[in-house]
């Protein structure tokens, strides 16, 4: 028997169009040597597989998640709806699988909490959130934001969109404000003015903004170093593979801890309070006591 000369990657969802723009990375365009989309679970939306396994030329749809698990050697999770993350996360994470968790990583911070323990526990990596996040303007942007006394981020969002509501878009704006300015903020407010969503992030020592809409195009963050006000913009086109390639860089190297899991799991529980704010108009407390 010939053995593949390749790591099979599985996708679990294909709802979202995540599915074809991560498989196409691999399989059509490949821009990461020696990873192969071999292996698809569609159970969100079985109607968009063979759409799905034509655009990204995946050869397999597998029956169910063991059979998903079983055959690949590395999962992603690209299921709409973050409530569907957490099962197969852990049971990939238990049989020794890497698995990169889409948006929203997960809904609760205790499931958040719970990925991460397990991934350390079982010495798996476990990556995710938004693929924006993996820009390599990042680490320059959390620099700058320690001289800041006020930053903003606007990406789009439709808080009437049938998938997942706000929350499947709202988690980028949440997931980089986590890794642009850190996870020690201590409230957030939220204002709606029809589509015009505002959330006020207030930190220890200085103030950010997330503005949302669903016409922004790029997403956008301004800072104000020295008191000079500075925009920056992200490659939500390029995305995808700073994600992957961060995703595959961390597998082959063992590296459990290279992404901060820590803004994560604040970026799930902030995420949480702004539904709760749009929900009450409430100003909402982020201590975690």
């Amino acid at each position: 028997m010939i053995k593949s000369m390749h790591k099979k990657i599985g996708i679990i969802g294909c709802q979202s169009k995540h599915a074809e723009f991560f498989g196409s990375l691999f399989n059509v365009k490949n821009e990461i040597n020696g990873y192969r989309v071999e292996y698809i679970l569609a159970d969100d939306e079985p109607d968009r597989l063979p759409y799905v396994l034509e655009k990204a030329q995946i050869t397999h749809d597998c029956e169910d998640l063991e059979e998903l698990i079983d055959q690949s050697d590395i999962v992603l999770i690209t299921y709409r709806f973050g409530e569907r993350h957490y099962k197969p996360a852990m049971a990939c994470i238990e049989a020794g699988k890497p698995v990169f968790i889409d948006k929203p990583f997960t809904i609760t911070e205790d499931e958040a909490l719970d990925i991460v323990e397990a991934s350390r526990k079982h010495n798996v990596v476990a990556q995710g959130g938004s693929t924006l996040c993996f820009d390599p303007q990042i680490n320059l942007l959390a620099d700058l934001s320690k001289r800041s006394s006020f930053g903003s981020i606007a990406y789009r969002a439709n808080i009437n969109s049938p998938f997942d509501g706000y929350r499947f878009y709202g988690s980028h704006l949440t997931d980089l404000c986590a890794a642009i300015f850190g996870d020690d903020a201590v409230s957030v407010r939220s204002y709606r003015y029809e589509e015009n969503i505002n959330h006020l992030v207030c930190y220890p020592s200085s103030t950010v903004v997330l503005q949302s809409t669903p016409d922004f195009k790029l997403p956008q963050v301004i800072l104000n170093p020295e008191h000079l006000m500075k925009t920056y913009f992200l490659s939500d086109a390029r995305c995808y593979y700073f994600g992957m390639k961060a995703f595959i860089d961390a597998i082959e190297s063992k590296d459990i801890d290279s992404q901060n899991m820590n803004h994560l799991v604040f970026s799930t529980r902030l995420l949480a309070a702004i539904m709760e704010s749009l929900s009450t108009g409430d100003e909402i407390q982020l201590a975690n006591d």
